[in-house]
């Protein structure tokens, strides 16, 4: 592409967004000449006027709340949806239509990030749009704002053609880089590079003091970079250098992803004025009024000289208000209780973020770190990386185990604007050395004439890096990458194969030929993956020891490398490449030895659905942290798997290795019962019932017994290693539908199966599944919907209805409203004795709180669940089974999800523990009733309808 005239640098930020540029026109190699953008935007109904920033507001506008024309931009006449600092204060009069914070939502893998799901928590007759189109949208008000006011009808001046850099948070992992370049392409932006915020802001430092920042840093110096904005909080580490042309620096150490900032102190606010309302509980809009209410006072209550009290004010909700509104105040002393004391506490060095948990400022509906203490977080962050220090002459020797110590700091972010924050760190940092030689160590604060605006200035100084005028930062990624690989022994663990140096910058290419590895192909394959941010001596080539001190395992790529489609499975000499793409993320290649064809290993960092990051902290399901899997001696798997070609070879189910007595055969062959098979013998045992598919039409007994197994082996369809490949080759089964329709266990089996299996399945799995199910269990009136009479089908028996009720309730990746429909028809007979068997079980899954495996934006609203459960509190069990269903029902819907968008008012939730009481339900399972808990293995499994196999689990299961 060629060189456009602009460099425009663009801060997506969680609260603002910022824009600068250098215009290069007529310069080969540009000058730092930087310039802000002030954004056109529309500041009252129907007035525009440019400002510093663009607030990261989007209002969705509906109805008669606005005059005509309030909307109308310069540029856009008929726009129907506001952007900038009208859509602020607008949402603060009807938050339910506000959307904020697009950018946490970005890296937030409990939702999926590409669906219609802000505002959250907002009535369903709200528009809504995705995090990326959230995102899109500021980034295309910012566009056309440009191209109204710096194009004028110039095409190559349109925003669209320039040289764009955007900014992430540094520690933003490959899936929330991927989405936010998803959304710069949305708004029509290709010639673009990504930068680390961190970074950016310290950019901005070095064009701002370009002339004399020499004077202010030495060589083999450390600078501590600490962003803390909106919404998420970012440490780097960067030190000064020593190079033959000059000093000049190196970025040493980035920290790991804190969704942690100015958000979370607005929340803890917000519960703090809601205490002092008497012990109202506020309604989800009422409580999004109060947050935008509490950053408005907190901002003025911590600022240098401003008030000591502030009125707060919350809309009211019609008739149960008094005077149409709440108020309260907050104190200058009540702020900095909960934001400096609760956020920046003064704490020792060797103090650990506490990882057990949930704090109550999860509420947002955005997974906040459970520790709300900065320093603690920081505190760990410069232990991890004390050995990046340069330390010059005279420090002392880290034989004690004290952090890295950080000479300057460079403050950035909004959170950090107010003095008494930056204060509070730089105090705290400076107490974590006192035995320093000369006794007086106090870091350096670096400045930056603007916190709102540095990251963007930073942003367009690259650019002009980029082309060759100014100073770069070394250091590139902020991880090396490695593969595992199979060697002949095994004995010390997976050898791990570094493809990419940590410190690689954009655009580089890594070619690994002298090594010989062989590639097998046209089977399914796995590839481990892992990352390390100490190890900055590995090279790509080099051998490395597994460690899990340094090296974390990241998730496997299951993959089949295709040669086409008669060729076979073989092995072929291949050699690697890797390269660090323009925008930070990584290609790995296997390039064949012997002749020209390539295979491109596409890293998957989203689960099937796009839910989300397949990772070890966001997988639905992964093995149990700390313990071992079981893995039974190979000789009894095999003998099981030739148990298992053999029932389906021979004809006679009834006979003696046939179908009909394989499960007590395999009992026998691996010596224990069936519920304490491993998941390493479970897919084991799936390959040859794979190879056995098409002789379960041998006999009706074949076809139950290879349903049924086939479910029991890849439950719950993720958890282990290549299980997404193996739920890939189950799923052509669905369309081939059962041989025998006139066996009704046949069908039973069918529905089992696929309940089984549901978490490995994607939306669409889910969707087609449902629409099988539909007519049967929504019917029209007369009974079987002519839907269902189409699929040539009786109608179903009690058994089979009961377990097709089972599966529709475990498709937690349905639309909320598929999942209502499902349900009203359950609420209105459950209880009932023409109630399908399992009805409160099936009830409680479609409207549980928090769904085992699915994305948090699919369970019902509040106001759907709570019908729901008035309804379960008057249903009188019969016998034992029902009272079991029941109490799982009940502790479901009434479940603590620390969402106040998802959880069942007060009263109500108070009425569901009582009841649970009454049935006679456990401590364990009412806790997650009373407050916020993970279940536990034994819960899931029966949320599931089957045991967990040993040694998988959902996340966050604590045993």
């Amino acid at each position: 592409m060629a060189r456009s005239r602009y460099i425009v640098g663009i801060d997506l930020g969680t609260t603002n967004c910022a824009v600068a540029f250098v215009d290069t026109k007529g310069r080969a190699r540009p000058t730092a000449d930087l310039r802000p953008f002030p954004v056109p935007q529309l500041v009252a109904p129907g007035e525009v006027a440019s400002r510093p920033m663009l607030p990261s507001f989007l209002y969705l506008p509906a109805g008669p709340e606005l005059p005509p024309g309030a909307a109308r931009l310069p540029w856009d006449p008929d726009a129907d949806r506001i952007v900038g600092e009208f859509a602020r204060s607008q949402g603060a009069r009807v938050p339910a239509r506000l959307v904020a914070s697009a950018k946490s939502w970005l890296c937030h893998a409990g939702v999926d990030r590409e669906a219609n799901i802000l505002p959250w928590g907002a009535a369903e007759d709200v528009p809504k749009v995705s995090p990326v189109a959230a995102s899109a949208a500021l980034l295309t008000h910012i566009r056309d704002a440009w191209n109204h006011e710096v194009a004028r009808g110039d095409a190559s001046a349109r925003l669209e053609a320039q040289e764009i850099v955007l900014t992430v948070p540094a520690s933003f992992d490959e899936a929330a880089r991927e989405l936010t370049v998803s959304a710069a392409k949305q708004a029509g932006f290709s010639n673009l590079t990504l930068l680390e915020e961190p970074q950016a802001a310290f950019y901005c430092w070095i064009v701002t003091h370009q002339e004399r920042w020499q004077s202010q840093v030495k060589a083999g110096e450390l600078i501590l970079v600490c962003d803390i904005g909106g919404g998420t909080t970012d440490f780097s580490l960067i030190t000064v250098v020593e190079s033959p042309t000059g000093p000049g620096f190196r970025r040493v150490a980035v920290g790991d992803h804190l969704l942690l900032g100015g958000d979370n102190i607005d929340l803890a606010l917000a519960h703090l004025v809601e205490a002092k309302l008497g012990g109202a509980r506020l309604d989800p809009e009422q409580w999004s009024a109060l947050r935008y209410s509490c950053r408005s006072a907190k901002e003025r209550l911590l600022a240098e000289g401003g008030a000591d009290r502030v009125p707060v004010t919350i809309p009211g909700r019609g008739a149960r208000v008094i005077g149409g509104s709440l108020r309260s105040e907050l104190s200058r002393e009540e702020v900095h209780r909960v934001a400096i004391e609760g956020f920046f506490p003064v704490v020792p060095r060797e103090a650990e973020p506490e990882k057990a948990g949930k704090i109550g400022f999860q509420e947002f509906g955005l997974p906040f770190v459970s520790d709300p203490a900065i320093p603690k977080h920081l505190a760990a962050f410069l232990r991890r990386h004390r050995a990046e220090a340069i330390l010059p002459e005279g420090h002392p020797i880290d034989a004690d185990g004290r952090p890295a110590r950080p000479d300057a700091i460079l403050f950035n972010g909004g959170a950090l604007t107010p003095e008494v924050v930056r204060r509070r760190l730089v105090e705290v940092v400076t107490s974590w050395f006192p035995d320093e030689p000369d006794g007086s160590y106090a870091p350096r604060v670096l400045a930056n004439e603007s916190l709102d605006l540095a990251v963007a200035h930073g942003a367009a100084y690259y650019g002009v890096v980029r082309r060759g005028g100014g100073i770069r930062i070394g250091g590139g990624t902020a991880r090396s990458f490695y593969i595992g690989l199979q060697t002949g022994d095994g004995a010390n663990g997976t050898p791990w194969l570094c493809t990419v140096p940590r410190d690689a910058q954009e655009g580089d290419e890594f070619h690994i030929a002298d090594r010989s590895f062989e590639l097998l192909v046209d089977r399914p394959v796995l590839f481990p993956l892992a990352s390390s941010s100490v190890r900055p001596q590995d090279r790509p080539g080099d051998l490395v020891p597994e460690n899990p001190d340094s090296i974390l395992g990241l998730p496997p790529l299951a993959s089949v490398m295709r040669v086409g489609r008669k060729a076979k499975a073989e092995r072929v000499p291949v050699e690697l490449a890797a390269r660090v793409t323009e925008v930070g993320t990584l290609e790995l290649w296997c390039q064949s030895r012997s002749d020209d064809r390539r295979w491109r290993l596409q890293i998957q960092f989203r689960n099937p659905d796009g839910s989300g990051p397949s990772s070890p902290s966001s997988s639905p399901a992964g093995a149990e942290d700390g313990a071992e899997q079981d893995v039974l001696e190979q000789s009894l798997v095999d003998a099981a798997v030739a148990a298992v070609r053999a029932a389906f070879e021979t004809p006679d189910p009834q006979a003696e290795f046939g179908a009909a007595r394989l499960v007590k055969r395999l009992e026998d062959v691996l010596e224990l019962p069936r519920d304490d098979w491993p998941p390493s013998a479970l897919r084991a045992l799936w390959e040859p019932l794979r190879e056995a598919a098409a002789e379960r039409k041998r006999s009706p007994r074949h076809e139950q017994r290879w349903l049924n197994l086939a479910g029991y082996c890849l439950r719950p369809g993720v958890g282990f290693p290549m299980d997404p490949v193996r739920i890939k080759a189950l799923w052509p089964t669905f369309h081939q539908g059962v041989s025998h329709p006139k066996d009704v266990q046949c069908w039973v089996e069918w529905w089992v199966l696929w309940r089984r299996v549901a978490a490995g399945l994607n939306r669409a799995h889910h969707d087609e599944i449902y629409r099988r199910l539909a007519p049967f269990l929504l019917p029209g009136k007369g009974g079987v919907g002519p839907a269902a009479k189409k699929l040539n089908r009786p109608k179903p028996e009690p058994h089979e209805l009961a377990e097709m009720w089972r599966c529709a309730a475990a498709l937690e990746r349905l639309e909320p409203s598929r999942k209502v429909a499902l349900g009203d028809v359950l609420a209105r007979v459950v209880g009932r004795p023409q109630a399908p068997r399992s009805a409160s079980w099936c009830l409680g899954r479609l409207g549980a709180r928090v769904p085992l495996y699915g994305p948090a934006n699919t369970a019902v609203s509040r106001e759907v669940a709570g019908r729901w459960a008035e309804v379960l509190l008057g249903v009188e069990p019969s016998s034992e089974r029902e009272t079991e269903d029941l109490v799982f029902a009940l502790s479901q819907i009434g479940r603590v999800s620390s969402d106040r968008a998802r959880d069942l008012d007060e009263e109500l939730r108070l009425q569901v523990i009582r009841r649970l009481e009454a049935l006679g339900a456990d401590e364990e399972t009412i806790r997650p009733v009373r407050e916020f808990h993970e279940l536990r293995s034994k819960a899931q499994g029966v949320a599931l309808g089957d045991a967990l196999p040993v040694g998988l689990r959902l996340v966050g299961d604590e045993g």
